[in-house]
């Protein structure tokens, strides 16, 4: 609404209320600033790596020193030659011919608009203009433009007049008239910068020259070439189009799901074998948006889908529940948002129109700021009744006006909603929700609940023959024969998948304490009659099954008791040492303190068998993530004993498949090693013949609008076979995937330590295997986090080993597709063979990568893992490196299959998680809380988006209640986060 009568609909900011409590954190900083913060600016490189998988070597302006990665020292040989089907699209050739490059700019453009730009580029004189110049066009919807023709001069100018806006506004309302600006005079100019060549791009595909400057640019040309075309009609958001014809599905009953393209170019290993070393990458992708709807509606629908006692409600129990509480502290009434009210921070951001007959014909989007919240409004909330502001009259007086009467007097409206809260958009203006529409195509980028997170996966998950139908209807959608862009500068693209000249690795044997199996290509194999490799090495003298809730509502005390023996028996089969029965005892929630109730678990075990316990198992009624994390919070960072819990449903069925597989983290728990893979020999280890260690790496975030910490974990080998690793976890800067130095002082040191302890030698070889960081980054892996352990190699005089850093990323879109029906390549779903690695025409020219997939997928498309080289000191061959990392898949400690990605890294997911119940920035109560207490929102305010390096809290220390030193040093050194 307008705080003017010439403003139709929208109070601007100078007359807002100035709510002085609104929303923590929300105070109005500069654009882009946050907390003395400024959002960094993109460079050139990393705005086209937004859309181009480029190599790291294009990102060498971000790196200290010059960085050589490791070339290819050759290819597999060992491996079964095979067939794959890739869904890569070869570029076949393009034309040498000159391509001008032009800088555009638009004045007057004092707000750098890119959509004033856009809407001037478009307009009818612009397109006239160009035609008169001949060729074909190519705007990048910002500042550059390219042609196959060069103007006259290199330069032309245009002047471009918008006035025919002012025209039809003055046609609808006088008010509306007065807010188009006078000046509908704009000038483009059009300026010859660069003359670019493909040519150029072929001679650093071969070789013959360095990446710089000027094969950046023939990226960027030929990614704009590709996407100019199915742009014009499709919508685009990054390296995805969606067709409005393409299928939309529902997630929850709240979200849309729209199926689009995914479309990359990307650099090709087919140059070395007479190709152009260029392919274009297509997959289908899945993507959840906003619906279009009012945001009142989409509030409600927000809503119902959080709890299952709120799915009921209706409007009029909505706004009845988002009223602020009220609460008394030291005498004084203070006021608090509801938790309902929190959950609609996640529509901050959102972009919509007002709809209203007063806006009906001005095509305004604004951005939702927040959700108002002051708490001088009490108990009644910011609603349309009570935000008021000082309206301008007729005759020049202004008059104190609430929303609510603005409306009705203004517009004729009569609210129907008016107790629900007011929107502020980023520019100020105050909105009843009933009046704004979301707009179409929003990304919904908060993490997806339970629910929503299951129907993605059943739209997403599809097999390799669909998805490989819906990437060729996709390809035929593209018509790049037809691309009117791609046939102006000669560039030919085979419409079929490239089938690649493939390996299939050998599978390992895998060895367990009295028998070794053979899984052949199947991938699989099971528990029944094998014993663990290795048991927990100290018998289990006192633990215990405690069954938290009350009046038997999770398990009945008969069937706890019939899961400990069960369990006994099955885990004593299978190798384990127990010497005592368990103590199985139901303890209640209480109040829902579960300090008390761990501290409960903990004493009862102890007095009982009079010993500290050794193991305590938790049986819960749900998988309630928030209980989970503040039972592992405290039996880790003060007891410091592995705990494990259980899902009350499958502790009443007690299925002996079910018990074997907690057996195998119990053990790896307490110590033991689940399998391993023989060496040669007997006493000869299967994969080193000198002091080796295996360091893993993963950083996990936070959801998007989070205000959690970053979460560096570091996993480390323990043993010549790499089958036990322990973890060390700690907060690293927010949203910084580069592990700083302090935190890898933290995590490093003592787990060194400990390596040389066991192994009574230091690491002479030393395999980084980092996850997470995109090509830009890997100069900084080598220049900062490698750089680090170094040091503190040096610190703790051991001599510095030779390093071998690999990148390990599942964020791709490469997938392979066997030939149908083909029981040499593929398994009966379609999926490529546990070992399947591929080398060639998807790979690098010139670097040390390549794709494997190693494990059997279980539903959808198989995913493979890249493996990058970025530095290796010991010059390992291809053979033994890709031998290694597929062989290792097979000792992941909680499984009967292979699994997807090295267990180094795989653990070091799981640690990264599990350290999210150790964070020190919150207390216990406001985690479980989270969406009530003020600090904590799900959305990030409009004033709150920037770039933010504050480093949170150090992580709460493990077992520091331990009561003795050896127990705490055990549990550290132990695999507890599995």
């Amino acid at each position: 609404m307008s705080g003017r009568s010439s403003r139709a609909g929208s109070v601007s900011g100078s007359q807002r209320p100035t709510p002085s409590g609104s929303q923590v954190g929300s105070a109005t900083l500069g654009s882009g600033q946050r907390s003395g913060q400024y959002k960094q600016e993109l460079t050139e490189t990393q705005l086209v790596g937004k859309r181009v998988d480029l190599p790291a070597e294009a990102y060498k302006d971000d790196a200290k020193t010059e960085t050589v990665f490791p070339a290819r020292p050759g290819y597999n040989t060992e491996g079964k030659p095979i067939l794959m089907g890739l869904n890569l699209f070869a570029v076949s050739g393009y034309s040498n011919q000159d391509i001008y490059q032009y800088d555009v700019v638009v004045e007057p453009n004092k707000n750098q608009s890119h959509a004033l730009v856009k809407k001037v580029w478009n307009h009818q004189t612009v397109t006239e203009h160009l035609n008169t110049k001949g060729g074909k066009w190519l705007f990048d919807g910002n500042k550059l433009a390219w042609s196959s023709k060069k103007i006259e001069r290199n330069e032309a100018r245009v002047t471009v007049n918008l006035d025919a806006l002012k025209q039809k506004a003055a046609t609808l309302h006088k008010d509306i008239a007065k807010n188009v600006e006078k000046r509908g005079e704009f000038r483009l100019v059009i300026r010859q910068t660069k003359v670019i060549r493909l040519s150029y791009l072929e001679a650093y595909l071969k070789g013959r020259i360095a990446w710089d400057a000027h094969v950046l640019e023939c990226m960027n040309f030929f990614d704009h070439c590709m996407r100019q075309f199915p742009s014009e009609k499709w919508i685009t958001i990054k390296r995805n189009f969606y067709d409005p014809a393409f299928p939309v599905g529902g997630l929850a009953g709240d979200l849309i799901v729209n199926q689009g393209i995914y479309v990359a170019p990307r650099l090709s290993e087919s140059i070395a074998r007479g190709g152009t070393g260029l392919a274009i990458n297509v997959d289908r992708c899945q993507t959840a948006f906003w619906p279009v709807d009012s945001l009142d509606h989409l509030a409600l629908r927000l809503i119902n889908s959080q709890k299952e006692e709120w799915g009921g409600w209706d409007e009029n129990k909505l706004m009845s529940k988002l009223k602020p509480e009220e609460v008394m502290h030291n005498g004084q009434k203070r006021y608090f948002p509801s938790e309902a009210f929190q959950f609609l921070r996640r529509l901050t951001r959102l972009k919509f129109v007002v709809n209203h007959r007063g806006k009906l014909n001005e095509p305004k989007i604004y951005t939702v700021k927040k959700i108002m919240f002051d708490p001088k409004y009490g108990t009644k909330g910011a609603t349309a009744f009570e935000v008021r502001f000082d309206k301008k009259m007729e005759n020049g007086s202004t008059k104190s006006t609430s929303i609510y009467d603005h409306y009705r007097e203004r517009w004729g409206i009569r609210l129907r909603h008016a107790y629900l809260p007011i929107i502020e958009s980023s520019r100020g203006g105050l909105f009843p929700m009933e009046l704004c529409n979301t707009v179409d195509h929003q990304r919904y980028n908060l993490k997806l609940n339970a629910q929503q997170t299951s129907d993605m996966i059943k739209q997403a998950a599809t097999r390799p023959q669909k998805r490989r139908a819906d990437i060729m209807e996709g390809v035929t959608h593209l018509k790049w024969a037809e691309d009117p862009c791609l046939k102006e500068f000669g560039v030919k693209v085979n419409s079929s998948m490239v089938v690649t000249q493939a390996r299939l690795l050998k599978n390992p044997e895998v060895s367990f304490g009295n028998q070794n199996v053979n899984p052949g290509v199947s991938g699989r194999w099971d528990l029944r009659g094998k014993k663990f490799l290795e048991p927990n090495g100290r018998p289990i003298t006192s633990w215990s099954f405690i069954c938290c809730g009350d009046g038997g509502r999770t398990v009945h005390q008969n069937e706890l008791e019939n899961f400990a023996r069960q369990f006994s028996n099955i885990y004593r089969n299978h190798g384990g040492q127990i010497a005592k029965p368990a103590l199985a005892k139901a303890l209640g929630f209480g109040d829902g303190n579960f300090s008390k109730l761990c501290e409960s678990a903990w004493n009862d075990t102890g007095n009982h068998f009079n010993e500290a316990p050794q193991i305590i198992f938790f049986v819960l009624p749900s998988k309630n993530q928030l209980v989970y994390e503040r039972i592992k919070r405290n039996m880790d960072c003060r007891y410091g004993v592995v705990s494990q819990c259980l899902w009350a449903p499958h502790v009443k069925k007690a299925q002996p498949q079910y018990m074997s597989n907690v057996a195998m983290k119990v053990n790896s728990k307490l110590g033991g090693v689940t399998c391993k893979i023989p060496g040669p020999t007997g006493s000869t280890p299967p994969f080193w013949t000198r002091p080796t260690m295996v360091i893993g790496i993963d950083v996990s975030h936070g959801a998007s609008g989070s205000q959690a910490p970053s979460l560096a974990a570091l996993t480390m080998s323990m043993d010549k076979h790499g089958t036990r690793y322990a973890a060390a976890c700690q907060t690293n800067a927010k949203r910084e995937e580069i592990v700083r130095e302090d935190t890898m002082e933290s995590m490093l040191p003592n787990l060194l330590e400990r390596w040389r302890k066991i192994n009574s030698v230091t690491p002479v070889h030393v395999y980084y295997i980092r996850d997470g960081v995109s090509e830009g980054q890997f100069h900084h892996v080598l220049d900062q986090e490698v750089e680090y352990m170094e040091t503190i190699f040096k610190k703790k005089d051991f001599p510095i080993p030779k390093f071998t850093v690999i990148i390990a990323t599942k964020r791709h879109h490469v997938r392979f597709f066997p030939k149908p029906n083909d029981n040499a390549t593929g398994d009966r779903n379609g999926n490529p063979l546990p070992g399947t690695l591929v080398e060639r025409d998807v790979t690098h020219p010139k670097h040390y990568d390549f794709y494997l997939c190693s494990h059997v997928a279980i539903q959808g498309t198989a995913r493979p893992v890249h493996y990058q080289v970025i530095r290796d000191d010991a010059g390992i061959k291809p053979n033994d490196l890709q031998r290694m990392i597929y062989h290792q898949c097979y000792q992941y400690c909680r499984s009967t299959t292979p699994v997807s990605l090295h267990p180094a890294v795989y653990y070091s997911h799981l640690a990264s998680n599990r350290a999210r119940a150790h964070e020190n920035s919150v207390s216990p109560d406001q985690k479980i809380m989270a969406f009530g207490k003020a600090g904590f929102p799900l959305a990030k305010a409009h004033s709150e988006i920037g770039y933010d390096d504050e480093r949170a809290p150090p992580l709460l220390g493990l077992a520091t209640q331990a009561p003795r030193p050896e127990a705490a040093q055990f549990f550290k050194t132990t695999m507890w986060y599995v």
